[in-house]
């Protein structure tokens, strides 16, 4: 992979990592995942993790019969959003770069785990702020059974 330089590019992916790309296009990027989850949704749905330990990030592959990335969750602290480094930004701090640039429907819930949610549905992101410091973020598309987007 070239220079990380670890971009949440909405809608889009992180860096070169693009929403809708197989597995095997990702390892040719990145190389194998330290670790790898199954998880059946259902009889005909699968979804797999692979797990970046080393650079902090999950990849969400989605679809039994065509998998592409769906999802990205990191905990990356170097993590820039817009050119700003996400996690060093506060609740409200968040809430006023995305309406800055252009997505302004958001909600927040707190967990039954406890921590809170702050989500943009126009962007497909999601905050999660465990005693008040971004924790977690994910972001993604949604794609469709043929593996394209929706």
């Amino acid at each position: 992979m070239e220079k990380n330089k670890n971009e949440i590019l909405i809608k889009i992916g992180l860096d070169n990592i693009k929403f809708g790309m197989s597995p095997e296009e990702v390892t040719s990027l990145l190389g194998e995942a330290q670790e790898v989850e199954n998880l059946e949704i259902d009889d005909e749905n699968t979804t797999t993790i692979s797990h970046y330990l080393d650079k902090e990030f999950a990849l969400f592959f989605v679809n039994s019969r065509k998998p592409c990335l769906e999802c990205i969750e990191t905990s990356n602290r170097d993590t820039l959003l817009f050119g700003k480094k996400i996690f060093l930004l506060n609740e409200c701090e968040i809430i006023s770069l995305l309406t800055e640039n252009g997505f302004s429907n958001y909600e927040t819930e707190t967990e039954i785990w406890g921590e809170k949610r702050l989500t943009f549905e126009d962007a497909m992101i999601d905050f999660y702020f465990d005693d008040k410091h971004l924790s977690v973020i994910s972001w993604g598309i949604l794609i469709d059974e043929n593996g394209e987007f929706c």
